[in-house]
């Protein structure tokens, strides 16, 4: 899958995500995300699907902290 240009929005979850793993060690949640970014966690919610059709992260369905920058 080719990779896609986050935008500007999408960046900015992507970096609180890389963020987040280097101070703490594990992924942040949706509401964590959505704490930092100062939106609602359908806002996350979609940045979050978006930067996956991209490419630019993964996750495991159906569960916390699974949010990775894709290598």
């Amino acid at each position: 899958m080719a990779r896609l240009t986050p935008s500007p929005k999408q960046a900015e979850t992507l970096q609180h995500i890389r963020s987040y793993i280097k101070e703490k060690g594990y992924s942040p949640t949706v509401a964590e995300l959505a704490n930092l970014a100062e939106v609602n966690t359908n806002a996350v919610q979609d940045r979050l699907n978006a930067l996956e059709r991209k490419g630019l992260i993964t996750r495991a369905p159906g569960t916390v902290r699974t949010i990775r920058p894709a290598s």
